[in-house]
């Protein structure tokens, strides 16, 4: 994927979510990651991926 594609389904998320609304927002982003975690082939790969997004929350930048 490169940069455009990137942004353009980020901007699909976007708008996807905004249409959801906030109070479906988190339903919406925990079955697109577990949709997205079917597409990783090897358990151990989805598994660091999950520690990283982890290790990241409560970080504000």
């Amino acid at each position: 994927m490169n940069a455009q594609e990137l942004d353009d389904v980020y901007t699909q998320l976007c708008h996807g979510l905004t249409a959801a609304g906030e109070a479906e927002t988190p339903n919406v982003l925990a079955r697109l990651v577990l949709l997205l975690l079917l597409q990783v082939p090897l358990a151990e790969a989805a598994s660091k991926a999950v520690a990283d997004a982890l290790a990241g929350a409560g970080s504000a930048t």
